[in-house]
């Protein structure tokens, strides 16, 4: 046998190594679906006879009707079984064993990141022909008696009933025990993850995902890469302390987001969210603050108009789903700064300026035809009266008085913002065991 060539050999160990390499990137794609296990929810429980024995090799069968998920196990010699990686929602469990009654519990909601214990199912003896269907009690199941961890869940529901001032699913921190914070960025933005801190912990020390991968600008540890408006968002477990070690890179809260996903029925909606100073209560205290302070510098406005819409269902049922989302944010935010200058006053508008002055003090004459004592008595254009009447109303005194403001009218500054959001989900449901989810979210800062 000849020896091969030193090129040959080169070939061979390129070969090799671009084997190697191809191996290693399957491994990755292996191990992806591991690294958003945050987002995925295990089921566990045991199964035994009426006499209190465990019954082993019992089928343990787990769907999820709507999203076509559907799971089977077998028990152990203890009568236990696991499902891990499944995806939230409501969940019917099927069990069946030879010699007993076909048992199905169903109304079995879990959550995103959720260990959720089914308890133990008693089955009768009989025909397997024959079946017990019960509801699941969700007071008992939904008690945590497996974890020490201290974590709340923000629903579907949830978003849809409470209102807020703001489209950032963050201003929900707000209801979660054990979180403070000023939250004064509830501007719908890709911001807010720092205004707020977990049990005493930093509040750049917090970790938030989207389906499992980090939306957390490490550039500052505040910012966030994308946003999700409330209507996208499946729901949101937070995690405040003593949560397992899966949940690492951040000492403090850890906030999982799951977005919405196509199902095995086409679902959708329009929405417009308006939000106006005009339309906002102003409560006792503030007023006669006002009043006494003859209307103090304005503060800088937030105006919203958000239209968007979605739809979701499935490219063929059970196998393939999709979900798309756009909402368009036209909106009006404070930019900082503040603008300072004089306005007509109420009196000016109608030709009277026998109480104006300049800035010192010194009181204003006018003369001409029309004009009688500084009022303008007639010649008066009444559509320049309607220009001058775009102008504010003077919110500032002094103006006039010895080392008084130069100016009538104060406001802080806002600006526009407008932003557009896309979301696009598929998912495909390869078999039992594996699915497979590709998720894109893209914020476009500018004008359209």
């Amino acid at each position: 046998m000849s020896r091969p060539s030193q090129n040959s050999v080169v070939t061979i160990a390129s070969r090799s190594l671009m084997i190697a390499l191809i191996a290693a990137a399957i491994a990755c794609l292996a191990c992806a679906p591991l690294l958003a296990q945050v987002t995925s929810g295990t089921i566990f429980g045991a199964v035994k006879d009426s006499t209190g024995a465990m019954i082993q090799d019992a089928t343990v069968t787990i769907a999820n009707p709507a999203n076509g998920i559907t799971r089977t196990v077998v028990t152990s010699g203890e009568g236990a079984f696991v499902a891990p990686n499944l995806y939230p929602g409501t969940y019917t469990i099927t069990v069946e064993a030879k010699g007993f009654k076909k048992s199905e519990t169903t109304g079995i909601v879990l959550s995103a990141a959720d260990k959720l214990n089914a308890g133990e199912i008693v089955l009768a003896m009989g025909a397997a022909t024959e079946s017990v269907t019960v509801t699941a009690d969700a007071g008992q199941i939904q008690l945590q008696t497996y974890s020490g961890e201290r974590s709340d869940l923000i629903t579907g529901k949830q978003l849809n009933d409470v209102a807020m001032n703001g489209r950032n699913v963050l201003d929900y921190m707000k209801l979660i025990p054990g979180v403070s914070g000023t939250f004064s960025g509830s501007v719908s933005g890709t911001g807010g993850i720092d205004e707020f801190n977990v049990n005493g912990t930093r509040a750049n020390q917090h970790e938030f995902t989207i389906d499992g991968a980090s939306n957390v600008d490490t550039g500052n540890n505040g910012g966030t890469h994308v946003t999700l408006n409330p209507d996208a968002i499946e729901e949101v477990k937070v995690l405040t302390s003593n949560y397992q070690a899966e949940f690492g890179k951040a000492a403090g809260g850890q906030v999982a987001l799951v977005s919405k996903g196509g199902t095995n029925q086409w679902h959708g909606d329009v929405r417009f969210f308006h939000r106006h100073e005009g339309l906002n209560a102003n409560e006792y205290f503030n007023k006669t603050a006002q009043v006494s302070n003859n209307q103090p510098n304005q503060p800088a406005l937030y105006r919203y108009n958000d239209v968007g819409y979605q739809i979701g269902g499935p490219i063929k049922k059970d196998k393939v789903f999709v979900f798309w989302s756009q909402e368009f944010y036209r909106q009006f935010v404070p930019i900082g700064g503040t603008a300072q200058f004089y306005t007509p006053t109420a009196l000016e508008r109608t030709g009277d300026f026998s109480q104006s002055t300049d800035g010192n003090g010194v009181a204003l004459v006018i003369t001409g035809p029309g004009i009688t004592n500084n009022k303008i008595t007639s010649g008066i254009n009444p559509q320049m009266q309607k220009l001058l009447n775009l102008f504010p109303l003077p919110n500032v005194s002094g103006f006039g008085v010895p080392n008084g403001p130069s100016y009538n009218f104060s406001e802080a500054l806002s600006g526009h913002a407008p932003r557009r959001e896309d979301i696009l989900r598929v998912d495909y449901q390869l078999n039992g065991k594996n699915r497979l989810m590709e998720a894109s979210e893209h914020n476009d800062q500018r004008e359209r």
